[in-house]
């Protein structure tokens, strides 16, 4: 059930609507309730703020006719409405004005409302200053382009009710009728005295003032040289109209150097800002994350060399407009890089609370990571593309080929804390590390293709383990990391301190690349990213060994990851673990042999790392990646289809929720 605080009639459009505004008695409950029709009349009561709950409080609109204007939204929440603004006096086109002596005037030489401060005579002027000593002629009155005049009846009586003169406001709202992408619409609502129209203006801006998560003031860091240069362009264009039609002010920095927004952070006095804004790519918020986690750490007097040591949540939010060239953290937090929806989950004041891990190195602390840490060949292709900065973004592409004909791998001893999700593996994996750890594995799906099925006397042995997969497809897409994600809300109980010697494992062996994941790695050129069931905040991330192979058998990999990550753990080189804590140590003799190590994006030393997770230790403006409901459709191609070549994977089609 829900309770009407206030409710007035109005116009849109020119058709009469009920604007109700109305508190839910239960937050899950976002259906329309029908008013009962004593309600239906005009009141004139203001609203007390013990009576809005910002959660649950939205603005109705009910047709008082049957006719329904599309364009006019049932529901509006109130965490969506981003400004009221009150406009000026119109006149009334839907009725014909008449003089003292009931002649009809003709509507272009009326005079509407203009600026006092304005002494200018202007050609309407004119025109009605020579008309009122002229002699009188037949006006010629311009007809509606309107289907209301083949109705005579309904015109006269529409005439006969509405005033001359029509006040109103117009409401800016977030239109989230796609879960995902993100809008600004505007509506304006005609009032048919000004006492009514100050009343609503009045009464929604003290609705707006109850929304204490919302940001005031933010300072935002512009980097114009990243991605392809366009930042500027979409802070300005884009970014900045919202902010200030939602009066936001923002202080306006354009960095220069690397890592001015990390020194400015550590140094400057931040008290009267609500949040922190990076207009950039992944390098620009990871200056962001470590100037603000090493702040708070230094103001908090802690250790940030020790490796035990945990780390403390700022009190500020950090806000990511994506205008880089891969976007990870947008991808992963909002499910675009959609810098309309960015500003517009920052405007909402919209909260997600990510994991944070820290690395450090033999001599102390070396970095956090937010998305991924990798040793081997995307290290490697970080450090070439350094050496080739001339050729611009394409030294990606080309370091990655070059480390791809390399085809070098490395061996390494890992020491790993498993997730409690991940300790019915400990048994397998133990086995597994005591044997030759390059020999390949068999995953379930290939022991699927190969089972016969008795009960069918081997005559469907392909069809039974097809349809096999597809459930366990259709049932992982719950494990996806969402919006109120169960997973992540979920009350940590392990204690940091404790050494589990059961969930500890050690593995050695020649790897091509070593990566652990803190988010998906979702980007344009990978749909599901290297880890799509990684969680953002359930204290955990995602370790991926890559074995060495050949070259084919690594070709595999990196098509798996650009086409759906969702099975890369089926391949025969590939080993997965959710784990809490992992120990690299290189076991090289000479470090020129070694493999390169990188924290999103940076280059870091060491001869040993230590990676760590620490729960939700930072606050982001975004509202997780909102998927739409499951579509129980046939996840799987034919098996039938033709392979483009024997060494890719059959290419399956999933229907996937809002991807």
């Amino acid at each position: 059930m829900s309770s009407t605080i206030y409710s007035i009639k109005c116009y849109i459009k020119n058709n009469p609507y009920q604007l109700s505004i109305r508190v839910d008695s239960d937050d899950a409950n976002s259906t329309n309730n029908p008013l009962p029709t004593d309600e239906l009349e005009v009141k004139f009561t203001d609203i007390s703020l013990d009576n809005i709950i910002p959660s649950i409080t939205r603005l109705c609109f009910e047709p008082i006719n049957e006719k329904k204007n599309t364009i006019v939204p049932e529901v509006i929440s109130l965490n969506h409405l981003l400004s009221v603004q009150q406009l000026t006096k119109v006149p009334n086109k839907n009725r014909r004005n008449f003089n003292d002596n009931n002649k009809p005037i003709d509507r272009n030489i009326m005079v509407t409302t203009m600026n006092e401060s304005s002494q200018q005579t202007s050609c309407a002027t004119l025109n009605t200053l020579v008309s009122e000593n002229a002699v009188q002629q037949t006006p010629k009155i311009r007809r509606q382009a309107s289907r209301r005049r083949f109705f005579s009846n309904q015109s006269y009586i529409d005439c006969e009710i509405d005033p001359i003169y029509k006040t109103g406001i117009k409401i800016r709202y977030v239109d989230v009728s796609n879960l995902i992408r993100w809008s600004v619409k505007k509506l304006e609502i005609e009032m048919e005295t000004e006492d009514i129209t100050n009343e609503l203006y009045f009464n929604l801006n003290l609705c707006l003032s109850t929304l204490e998560q919302r940001p005031h003031k933010l300072l935002a860091f512009v980097n114009p040289f990243g991605g392809k240069g366009r930042a500027s362009v979409v802070f300005e264009k884009s970014v900045l109209p919202i902010f200030n039609a939602a009066n936001i002010a923002v202080t306006t920095i354009h960095t220069e150097r690397a890592n001015q927004a990390k020194e400015y952070i550590m140094s400057e006095d931040l008290t009267d800002y609500d949040g922190i804004v990076c207009v950039g790519g992944d390098g620009m918020f990871a200056e962001l994350c470590h100037g603000l986690l090493l702040r708070t750490s230094l103001e908090a007097n802690i250790d940030i060399d020790d490796p035990k040591v945990n780390i403390i949540r700022p009190n500020l939010r950090i806000g990511i407009i994506p205008a880089g060239s891969t976007d990870a953290v947008a991808f992963g937090t909002t499910g675009l890089n959609d810098p309309v929806t960015s500003a517009l989950q920052i405007v909402v004041g919209e909260t997600l609370s990510i994991d944070i891990a820290t690395v450090h190195n033999e001599k102390g602390f070396a970095s956090f990571m937010a998305v991924m840490l990798a040793y081997g060949f995307f290290g490697d292709i970080i450090e070439q593309s350094d050496k080739w900065r001339f050729l611009g973004p394409l030294r990606y592409d080309l370091a990655g080929f070059f480390q791809f004909i390399r085809n070098r791998s490395y061996n390494s001893e890992l020491t790993i804390t498993l997730s409690d999700v991940d300790l019915s593996r400990t048994a397998t994996t133990k086995n597994h590390s005591d044997g030759d750890s390059e020999s390949p594995v068999l995953p379930d799906f290939h022991h699927l293709l190969n089972s016969t099925d008795p009960e069918t006397n081997n005559t469907n042995q392909k069809e039974k383990p097809l349809k096999i997969l597809e459930k366990k497809i259709v049932e992982a897409k719950t494990r996806f990391c969402r919006r109120n994600c169960e997973t992540c809300a979920i009350a940590d109980t392990h204690d940091a301190t404790s050494i589990d010697l059961l969930s500890t494992i050690k593995l050695e062996g020649r790897y091509t690349t070593i990566n652990c994941l803190n988010m998906p790695g979702r980007c344009a050129k990978s749909k599901f990213g290297m880890s799509p069931y990684v969680h953002l905040g359930d204290g955990n991330f995602d370790l991926i060994l890559v074995k060495r192979s050949w070259r084919t058998g690594f070709l595999r990999f990196l098509w798996q990851v650009a086409k759906d990550g969702r099975l890369i753990s089926d391949l025969p080189n590939v080993e997965r673990y959710c784990v809490r804590e992992v120990f690299i140590r290189p076991k090289c003799k000479h470090r020129k042999a070694s493999g390169n190590l990188t924290c999103d994006g940076e280059l870091i030393s060491g001869d040993e790392i230590k990676i760590r997770i620490h729960r939700q230790v930072l606050n982001l403006f975004a509202s997780g990646i909102q998927f739409d409901k499951i579509e129980e459709k046939n996840p799987i191609k034919n098996s039938k289809q033709r392979k483009c070549c024997p060494f890719f994977p059959i290419r399956r089609k999933h229907q996937e929720e809002g991807i």
